[in-house]
């Protein structure tokens, strides 16, 4: 039942839509009990639900039409998967079929043929699958082959494998480091590499699209984890000059190369290039919309909040808010952020509201997004606490977090937020110390653990508010004078 409710609750209003045409089209009788299913789970429906489509209980008859409900969905996710795939790789697989129709009717020469521009359109397509399944194909039958020799084909499979075996090794690589990064390893950099050296994976042009972003995201997700996108900078520059040197093959692979720059952008705007970001979310914008707009509902969130973190560090506080604000479908990440930018304006109030539409626990936002959001939850609901004037709330909040943060981040070597979190509470205890030498010494000596160049951006974001408090500035001025 959770994977059926989960399953549902995945999709999008134009899916629940398209689902439900293909239910009504399916069913050849007038029992439309699994729709009836299907919507009393999408309202959110979880109890007596065979007393409200059977009008009595009925344990097994519910069991069973759970189970053709779930056929159905897996029917419609596959139909509709296949209908979205690119004209050209769907033209791969037909003439593929289709030369091996054509050749086991004794049609050869018809079948090579077909197989010699399935070749063509794999190599362009850089499918290292299908060209596998092409060239055992074209080996099996070169004994009638007139045109082209043995010799030839197989030197093609032999090259095509050992592209076919470099992506299936970075597949076990990503898988490795992927399950790895989930024990929050201490030095995340040295997994990466002992896995890439591990599985000898060479980062080249021969990588496809969607290698190289798995590649990129892997060290986007250690990045995160580590809260150090300057280290990864160079690995992730490297992996996107590839990018640009196949750049003549972008449009077969148009959901990979939005990834790459989605990835980019993001790597750029945490390393504080704010004008490469944004010229890479421009480029971005332009390319999901291509292709009737296929991949826009996919990216529009993500984008959109990239640009409002944008405009916000780059002075741009208004258009930020109003960018976050303009979404009507508002995801955790869009409420937080638009909860940091208030509280940065001078709006702990407004900040508050928005932070009190988190109504489920730490464990549940976690489960949704990841520590280091909830810590940033965690660590804004007591700086807006602080800016209300509201000690008994403080107080609470911090014994909280350190009741359960605390070993999670000394595990995780994290002593930067632990460090700004004592730093707080001596300000709390004694707000009337924070403009002396002393305490800003110790400020400055605990922001020094790391250069400016290469401390993270929302890391900063923090130490900003103690900076405007011991310089008397507002926490915006504060905040864009360190990270620009």
């Amino acid at each position: 039942m959770n994977d059926l409710i989960r399953l549902i609750n995945s999709f999008n209003s134009d899916e629940v839509s398209a689902f439900l045409a293909f239910a009504k089209a399916r069913n050849q009788r007038t029992d439309v009990k699994n729709i009836a299913l299907f919507q009393f789970i999408q309202q959110g429906a979880r109890v007596d639900l065979d007393i409200k489509i059977y009008g009595k209980p009925n344990k097994n008859a519910l069991h069973a039409l759970k189970n053709r409900l779930k056929e159905s969905l897996i029917d419609f996710i596959a139909i509709n998967g296949f209908a979205s795939e690119s004209q050209e790789e769907m033209q791969l697989f037909k003439l593929v079929l289709a030369a091996r129709i054509f050749l086991e009717r004794e049609q050869y020469k018809l079948g090579f043929k077909t197989l010699k521009k399935a070749v063509s359109m794999a190599i362009a397509l850089e499918s290292y699958v299908v060209l596998q399944e092409i060239y055992y194909t074209q080996v099996q039958y070169a004994h009638l082959n007139d045109v082209m020799s043995l010799e030839e084909t197989i030197k093609a499979y032999q090259e095509n494998e050992k592209r076919y075996l470099a992506e299936s090794r970075l597949v076990m690589a990503y898988a490795t480091v992927q399950k790895a990064l989930k024990t929050h390893p201490v030095n995340v950099y040295k997994v990466i590499k002992t896995q890439l050296d591990l599985f000898q994976i060479s980062i080249d042009q021969h990588l496809s699209f969607k290698s190289l972003y798995q590649l990129m995201n892997i060290a986007t997700e250690a990045a995160t984890l580590k809260s150090d996108y300057a280290g990864v900078y160079i690995f992730i520059n490297h992996i996107y000059d590839i990018v640009e040197l196949k750049k003549q093959q972008a449009a077969k692979h148009l959901y990979y190369h939005c990834e790459i720059l989605y990835l980019m952008a993001g790597s750029c705007f945490r390393n504080k290039d704010f004008n490469r970001s944004q010229l890479l979310i421009k480029e971005l914008d332009l390319e999901i919309i291509k292709q009737k707009g296929k991949y826009k509902k996919q990216f529009e969130e993500r984008v959109l909040l990239l640009k409002a973190l944008n405009y916000n560090y780059t002075g741009n506080a208004a258009k930020a808010i109003e960018e976050v604000s303009s979404f009507k479908k508002i995801s955790l990440r869009i409420r937080l952020a638009h909860a940091t930018f208030l509280f940065q304006q001078g709006q702990p109030q407004e900040a508050r509201r928005v932070i009190n539409s988190f109504m489920h626990s730490d464990v549940f936002y976690e489960k949704k997004e990841n520590l280091l959001w909830v810590l940033k939850k965690n660590v804004l609901e007591i700086l807006i606490y602080m800016e209300l004037n509201q000690p008994d709330l403080v107080e609470s909040k911090m014994r909280s977090f350190k009741k359960k943060f605390r070993s999670r981040l000394l595990d995780l070597e994290e002593d930067r937020v632990l460090t700004f979190m004592s730093l707080l509470r001596l300000y709390f205890e004694h707000p009337f110390h924070i403009t002396e030498d002393s305490f800003k010494n110790k400020v400055t000596a605990a922001f020094t653990y790391k250069t400016v160049d290469r401390e993270d951006i929302f890391i900063m974001s923090f130490y900003a508010y103690l900076k405007a408090k011991m310089e008397n500035k507002s926490i915006y001025n504060a905040t864009l004078e360190l990270v620009n």
